[in-house]
């Protein structure tokens, strides 16, 4: 996948996070493994999002679903009016001073491959389908989720998710080490625990109050 995305879709920069370990998971869900790829164009983000998704489809019967890709049709159809208004206005004599782009730009594309395990995708386990011994929201799944994100180069120093999920990985680092360590630190050696007894009492007594006659 990662040779598709760099060779044969031509994305550079790419960046792979694995963020299978984070508690609690990302809003994408749990399990997941992001690759982050820089596209050169606005053009060029839109057809590479287009050919993975039709790459996936064709080669791994994957179903893919693309957030914030303009199909080929209506990437064309929008450049097409863009084109048509410049040459409208150059005609009348008067200069398009606005700064909107009629909604070809957005810069990003996440492509959601869905959950992978042993090569292949698989569904989400229906809530009657659970173990007993399973409480939450949703379906329990297995394998990974693997999520694709094309940006072009100005929108990924704008959202810089590189920065952003590898500071929450370390977040979480640091409070799974306290809170082991407090763990740790609470724990009481069984060597330890004979001196403080008398002879007496045992370890039941001394958990339970006095009782009154």
């Amino acid at each position: 996948m990662l040779q598709h995305i760099s060779i044969d879709l031509g994305l550079d920069d790419l960046s792979l996070l694995d963020l299978r370990t984070l508690d609690p998971p990302p809003a994408l869900g749990a399990n997941l493994i992001m690759i982050i790829g820089t596209a050169r164009s606005e053009k060029h983000l839109h057809v590479s999002a287009d050919r993975f998704c039709k790459w996936l489809r064709t080669a791994h019967q994957l179903t893919p679903y693309a957030d914030g890709l303009l199909g080929r049709g209506e990437l064309r159809l929008k450049l097409k009016r863009k084109n048509r208004k410049a040459r409208m206005l150059n005609t009348a004599g008067v200069s398009d001073s606005s700064n909107t782009d009629n909604g070809i730009r957005t810069g990003w594309v996440c492509v959601n491959i869905g959950i992978i395990e042993d090569g292949s995708a698989i569904q989400e386990r229906e809530v009657a389908q659970r173990d007993d011994d399973y409480v939450g929201f949703g379906g329990e799944v297995s394998g990974a989720k693997v999520v694709v994100q094309m940006l072009t180069e100005e929108k990924r120093e704008e959202l810089d998710l590189e920065t952003l999920w590898t500071q929450a990985l370390a977040r979480y680092t640091r409070r799974k080490d306290r809170i082991a360590k407090g763990q740790e630190e609470m724990a009481v050696p069984s060597d330890n625990v004979g001196p403080l007894l008398d002879s007496n009492d045992s370890p039941q007594s001394l958990s339970l109050p006095p009782q009154s006659h």
